[in-house]
């Protein structure tokens, strides 16, 4: 009796332990195909917001999948995934994104089409990766 107690003691700890590291897995979303490019990166937006990475990268690619052939919503999302790489410190990455959206400034329609708070805003984080790599390599000397 004593033993099958302890036994179902084991058996209940267990599946506690199990339940929970189950339910700390990040789940992907299902992203339904009936949603804007708005919503798409409000979704992103909010579960960036909730520290959700791999969650808000899901709806950003998605808005560039589905609306990227649109230079305006291309760059808003493209500057919403690149902002969430340089919060997750994947500097190297977000960089790349930023000067790409920089560099689309450099087209004549992006004036016409694109709103300009993203090149500044872009501009803004790359200055913010230069800090951070040049404090690094400032350390790295010492």
């Amino acid at each position: 009796m004593k033993n099958s107690l302890h036994l179902i003691k084991i058996l209940l700890l267990s599946l506690f332990a199990l339940g929970t590291v189950c339910s700390c897995k990040t789940t992907m979303p299902e992203i339904p195909n009936d949603l804007t490019a708005a919503q798409l990166i409000q979704r992103g937006q909010d579960a960036l917001a909730n520290g959700k990475y791999k969650i808000a990268d899901s709806y950003y690619i998605a808005t560039i999948d589905r609306y990227g052939s649109d230079l305006k919503c291309y760059v808003e999302a493209r500057y919403e995934l690149a902002h969430s790489f340089y919060k997750q410190k994947r500097y190297d990455e977000a960089k790349t994104m930023f000067n790409e959206i920089v560099s689309i400034f450099d087209s004549p329609e992006a004036i016409y089409q694109v709103q300009p708070k993203y090149k500044k805003l872009a501009q803004i984080q790359l200055d913010k990766i230069a800090a951070i790599e040049a404090k690094k390599e400032a350390k790295a000397k010492k």
